[in-house]
């Protein structure tokens, strides 16, 4: 071919071959968010941890994920979008109930698809554990905030709901007859029941509760005892401990003897003083138990009395505490035999 006439060809040639180049980058730019759209959400119900898959058309370049429901976003990694699927996970802060999860490409087009997270009521910490009729109780965990009825196990008394957030419920007790009970928690996803026991102070025979015992007296040495009404678990006083001697003791005794043979365990409440101490536990002065309490804050002791009753005490006559060094304040409330 004449040189003149290749020349003259490249020359025409070369804008075609440009634009075939360009529109294929262009294209392959595109792939993948050009418009996205949803077929199939698997599941379609599910909690907070749960995988969930969505397929549909051009979902490659999906940059953003967020739960409805309080404007949550869901971990995903973008990467391992492809054209035809998104896999995510349901965050573990979602709340509960039907809403759309909204799904945001790199161009900012969106599309929403219906999805229900189920958040049951979960119960971390409670406080106290002891209740009456009408005492108050904190409960702190997750999906709390859309709390409707509180129940105490296997009973139809139900608990009065004083306030409630995510994190934090507050419920005031029924009247009951129960000895010890968990509390069933229903919200908008469903019904759950708390692993805590919860010590029913009005069922239980009371060594102390807001006073000494009437079948008790107080034979303690080294040690003022007097009610504290400022400070308590429950009721109107817990009793104020000062411990005067480095072997000071709580010796409660028992006029009429309690049988134990009703009962499953013994409870108490101590709060400590400024420093970490501890204490020689016993029931008749047997099988010593060795209690550790921690400064400042109330602590709630239980053991089972088959430690005592195995060491051969079938009736309670005497409940010491002593103490095993520096002598200190301390406070105690609710000492119980629980059924």
């Amino acid at each position: 071919m004449n040189p003149l006439i290749k020349h003259i060809a490249k020359i025409i040639l070369l804008p075609a071959v440009c634009a075939i180049v360009f529109t294929a980058c262009e294209k392959g730019k595109d792939a993948g968010r050009a418009n996205p759209k949803a077929d199939k959400l698997d599941p379609t119900k599910a909690s907070g941890g749960t995988v969930l898959t969505l397929t549909g058309t051009d979902l490659a370049e999906i940059r953003s994920i967020v739960f409805g429901n309080g404007s949550v976003p869901a971990p995903f990694n973008p990467n391992f979008n492809t054209e035809n699927a998104v896999i995510f996970r349901v965050p573990d802060t979602a709340n509960g109930g039907d809403q759309d999860i909204t799904f945001t490409n790199v161009d900012g087009k969106t599309f929403k698809v219906p999805f229900s997270v189920v958040a049951l009521p979960k119960v971390s910490t409670a406080y106290p554990v002891d209740f009456q009729t009408g005492s108050t109780i904190t409960l702190t965990g997750g999906n709390l905030e859309s709390v409707s009825k509180v129940l105490l196990e296997g009973t139809t008394a139900e608990a009065t709901i004083v306030s409630k957030e995510k994190k934090k419920l507050v419920i005031t007790m029924p009247a009951a007859t129960v000895n010890t009970c968990k509390l069933v928690i229903t919200n908008t996803s469903g019904t759950s029941t708390t692993t805590q026991v919860f010590t029913n102070v009005d069922a239980a025979y009371g060594v102390f509760k807001d006073a000494l015992h009437p079948d008790w007296e107080d034979w303690s040495w080294s040690l003022t005892n007097a009610p504290f009404t400022a400070d308590k678990i429950t009721g109107t006083a817990s009793m104020q401990a000062a411990y005067s001697g480095a072997w000071g003791g709580m010796q409660l005794h028992a006029k009429v003897k309690a049988n134990l043979a009703p009962y499953k365990f013994v409870t108490f409440w101590i709060k400590g003083a400024d420093v970490e101490k501890k204490f020689k536990f016993n029931f008749n002065w047997t099988n010593d138990q060795t209690v550790t309490v921690p400064p400042n804050v109330w602590t709630y002791y239980k053991f089972d009395l088959s430690i005592f009753k195995n060491a051969g005490v079938a009736e309670l006559e005497t409940f010491v505490m002593q103490i095993n060094d520096d002598p200190k304040t301390l406070y105690f409330d609710n000492i119980l035999l629980v059924k």
